[in-house]
């Protein structure tokens, strides 16, 4: 098992909290653009010969995976600049000139 920073740790756990939010019930917007992800899905699958429903899955599936991953890249980034940003404002002092 890999050693975590209190920091990691603490990413890992507001991401698993995140991430068993239902998005479709939180955003309208969510909403409709899985409904309309899900349409172009299935007309592609009518308009493929079969042997090629693997490959649109797989495709689907890794378009998927590279959101996630951009998303993690952005939630990380994002909760580490709040943290500078507390730590610089716990520790400015203001100053004479």
């Amino acid at each position: 098992m890999k050693k975590q920073s209190f920091f990691e740790c603490a990413l890992d756990s507001m991401e698993d909290v995140s991430l068993n939010i239902p998005l479709q019930q939180v955003s309208n917007d969510y909403y409709y653009s899985d409904i309309a992800a899900k349409q172009c899905e299935d007309e592609l699958r009518a308009a493929l010969p079969p042997h090629l429903h693997c490959t649109l899955s797989r495709l689907a599936d890794k378009s998927i995976e590279r959101e996630a991953a951009s998303m993690a890249i952005s939630y990380r980034q994002g909760f580490s600049d709040f943290i500078q940003f507390i730590m610089q404002a716990l520790c400015w002092a203001p100053s004479r000139r």
